[in-house]
């Protein structure tokens, strides 16, 4: 996974510059959903690998995308900011979905094993996720000049990216 997603990294970066970077967001995620979904669903280790492999170029395009995001959707004095809010974010979603995958992996759910379910529910919230940030997340250079790179309207904008 680590190997793939340094090696697609780049392609974030060429991906962020010439295209609507929620659209890329919503694209990275869809790769991070799907891959996630398949480990869910693979029956041999050959295939767990190879879908964590492509959840790795999955966030090779997030990563990056996100951080142009937050960078361009904060004024210089509040930047700081929109990064530690991030940073808050994923920790706490982190911890939270691995405290219930580990509680839910451990039983069978109608037959179905739990370490299963924890995968594709993971998998279902990304695509969520996905599809709400390219619904309803505007790129800062699609503002005027007059609000690129901060202001009230821009930081509004910059907090959709995580609800």
């Amino acid at each position: 996974m680590n190997f793939l997603k340094s090696i697609a990294s780049p392609l974030a970066g060429v991906l962020a510059l010439h295209y609507d970077r929620p659209a890329v967001l919503a694209i990275g995620t869809a790769f991070w959903a799907l891959s996630t979904g398949a480990v869910g669903v693979s029956q041999y280790f050959g295939q767990v690998a190879f879908w964590r492999a492509i959840n790795g170029v999955g966030l090779a395009i997030v990563i990056p995308a996100l951080q142009s995001f937050i960078a361009d959707s904060y004024k210089d004095g509040t930047r700081g900011a929109g990064f530690g809010l991030l940073s808050l974010i994923g920790s706490v979603g982190g911890i939270g979905g691995s405290v219930l995958a580990t509680i839910v992996a451990g039983g069978d759910y109608y037959g179905f094993p739990g370490w299963r379910l924890a995968f594709i529910s993971v998998a279902f919230v990304s695509f969520l996720i996905g599809l709400l940030v390219y619904l309803y997340t505007v790129d800062p250079r699609k503002l005027s000049p007059s609000h690129f790179g901060g202001g009230e309207d821009n930081e509004r904008y910059g907090l959709l990216i995580f609800f």
